[in-house]
């Protein structure tokens, strides 16, 4: 960029965490955000928050409560899981290995593919 150009990529929701924020970050850096794109990446990051602190809670807890279920804490990261890969839908950004599908293409799949790779990225300490 020179002195002369300016910066114009939106700045990340105040309320991100961590997690959301580093890739929201990423996400800007990378990307041109229209209308539709930047609501639903600060959705994407604040349930990337989310989940990150449910795994926190996994990680503390444990899978099972003392009552011998499964934690709600487990229960609710799966729905989370679910509501990133439809959020991550929204956004339809092209991967490393693909592109953009065309109309009827498979962005959930690749969305899907996304939210896997942040997931192990996130348990594996990268971001």
């Amino acid at each position: 960029m020179t002195e002369t150009e300016e910066d114009t990529r939106p700045e990340p929701p105040a309320d991100l965490g961590d997690a959301g924020r580093t890739y929201w970050l990423r996400v800007a850096e990378e990307f041109d955000l229209g209308a539709v794109e930047e609501p639903a990446l600060a959705e994407v990051a604040r349930t990337l928050d989310t989940l990150a602190a449910l795994d926190a809670a996994v990680r503390r807890d444990g899978h099972v409560t003392d009552a011998g279920k499964v934690s709600p804490a487990v229960v609710e990261a799966r729905q989370q899981r679910a509501i990133l890969v439809r959020l991550l839908g929204l956004l339809d950004l092209p991967t490393d290995d693909d592109e953009r599908p065309s109309a009827g293409g498979t962005g959930v799949s690749r969305a899907a593919r996304k939210a896997a790779r942040t997931r192990w990225g996130a348990a594996n300490g990268r971001r």
